[in-house]
């Protein structure tokens, strides 16, 4: 099965009005990062940033990291630490690293970095390759 990406995706779809327009970059030749502004539209109790949402942009590196490498695969397992509360309005830089691939797996990690550098939540996640990418 070929995964298409038509620019409809709620994470990162251009085309999209209700998603978050997410412009997700490659960041060196094994990693992908993303910036976000926690809006109000986002809130989970009191004035943070719903944990789901990050959980949402980090399974959103998982698929562009994989794409990147040069894969077509989907989200296999994640997992979230979440370290510190993300206040509302704040900015927030999110990156995708590979740790480990092997023939049929490609397992990374993710950080989301406050502002002052400091850690909100680091993610691991497993994509299952579906296909070798031939672009």
């Amino acid at each position: 099965m070929k995964l298409i990406k038509d620019n409809s995706c709620f994470v990162c779809g251009e085309v999209n009005p209700d998603g978050l327009g997410l412009d997700i970059q490659r960041d060196g030749d094994r990693g992908v990062k993303t910036e976000f502004i926690a809006h109000d539209r986002f809130r989970g109790w009191s004035h943070y940033l719903h944990g789901g949402v990050i959980g949402l942009i980090f399974d959103e590196l998982l698929g562009w990291n994989a794409l990147y490498l040069g894969y077509d695969a989907v989200t296999a397992r994640m997992e979230v630490r979440y370290r510190k509360p993300i206040p509302l309005g704040s900015r927030v830089t999110f990156q995708g690293t590979l740790d480990k691939q092997s023939k049929r797996v490609l397992e990374l990690k993710t950080h989301a970095y406050l502002e002052d550098g400091s850690l909100a939540a680091e993610g691991r996640g497993t994509m299952m390759i579906i296909s070798r990418n031939e672009e």
